[in-house]
């Protein structure tokens, strides 16, 4: 898939938030090597901000045409894979920073070998330290991240306050505060690596360091004999992505190098970096070594919606992700037949009411446009 060219490549960003923002900015100082194309919006270009210089366009035709590779970050569902579509229906490739949409509808686009998530976001970053430790010769047991504050239920003034604090969306920052972004990163590591989640809503352990909560999560992979996705809660944490795993080397070897005496080995990579990773994954695309995360179909593992609180029937939902209404757990897809996947509820209104903590069915609700489910 490399792009044989000396020039440089264009890059064609989908969305104008936090991410694009920055993204953005980092391409612009090295022009020896990227060229950013159009920038595609939803919504008015005389609004957006932070793209100086650039085009602004509500057009995917606009973008798509006047780029090499598209970066696909809007955090949004319905609207990526229609970008998505586009792109590859004019033979471009595409990498996501959009968890939300990989783990929804990726498998769509699976078999199409031209669509990606980017390194930089937690699955990304677990995925290239898991490739690094395979290759190493370890055998995982837990690929994981470190989470530092969980709250279901937040409220809207604390996500207010640290919209306007981080400089994130309050849609962003409350899908990463009542846990509905974690749930979706681990579910599609686990279909990415073709490993499982340890039960609905995944176990989360709270520990005093990483080295307690991954050993926590070992446990129960090895009474399910199968490596398992999943976080550690761990307040004042870094930002930490994980392997723990086992290696056949004589245990002398490993704690050489510092890694303990076995049997399980912790490697850490410190941090994930977000949009100032993104230009890795896209080097690979260019160059043709494919980026290490792509969604798999058929997908085994779904993000299911469960309400915040109790919710009248009628209630409209302009979109459940990083909502006041609904939160998702990870979940196996066949587990329970008809949940309405939380990435899909958009545009939505609520056929019968919900009790707290009940999980949404399809049946549950009626869209204003037809969804499409993923493979």
């Amino acid at each position: 898939m490399g792009i044989a060219s000396g020039a440089p490549i264009r890059i064609g960003i989908s969305g104008t938030g936090f991410i694009a923002r920055g993204l953005a900015a980092l391409l612009a100082g090295d022009p020896a090597r990227w060229r950013l194309g159009p920038v595609l919006t939803r919504r008015d270009p005389a609004q957006v901000a932070g793209f100086s210089g650039l085009q602004i366009t509500r057009d995917p035709e606009t973008m798509i045409a006047g780029c090499d590779i598209v970066v696909e970050c809007s955090g949004h569902v319905a609207a990526a894979r229609n970008v998505i579509a586009a792109a590859l229906a004019r033979t471009k490739p595409v990498l996501t920073m959009n968890t939300e949409f990989q783990v929804t509808l990726g498998a769509e686009f699976a078999a199409s070998g031209m669509v990606f998530e980017a390194q930089g976001d937690q699955p990304g970053s677990i995925v290239a330290l898991a490739h690094e430790v395979r290759l190493m010769g370890f055998a995982p047991l837990v690929y994981g991240a470190q989470k530092g504050f969980l709250n279901q239920t937040p409220t809207r003034a604390d996500m207010l306050h640290w919209s306007a604090k981080q400089g994130i969306s309050l849609q962003a920052v409350t899908a990463f505060t009542d846990g509905t972004k974690v749930q979706m990163e681990h579910a599609l590591v686990a279909d990415a690596l073709r490993v499982g989640i340890a039960r609905q809503g995944l176990l989360g352990p709270t520990a005093q360091n990483l080295t307690e909560g991954a050993a926590e999560i070992a446990h129960v992979a090895r009474d399910r004999a199968m490596p398992l996705s999943d976080y550690v809660l761990l307040p004042g944490g870094g930002g930490e992505v994980f392997v723990l795993a086992t290696h056949p080397a004589p245990p002398a070897a490993l704690a050489y190098y510092k890694l303990g005496n076995g049997p399980h080995y912790l490697i850490t990579r410190p941090f994930h970096l977000g949009h100032f990773e993104i230009p890795i994954s896209l080097a690979n695309l260019a160059s043709g070594r494919p980026p290490l995360l792509r969604a798999s179909n058929p997908a085994r593992h779904s993000v299911a919606a469960i309400a915040k609180h109790d919710l009248p029937a009628g209630l409209h939902i302009p979109r459940a992700v990083g909502s006041f209404v609904m939160r998702g757990e990870a979940l196996e897809r066949d587990a329970v037949p008809g949940h309405a996947p939380i990435g899909l509820i958009e545009n939505a209104r609520l056929r019968r009411p919900l009790a707290a903590g009940q999980m949404a069915m399809m049946d549950d609700l009626e869209f204003a446009e037809p969804v499409a489910m993923a493979v």
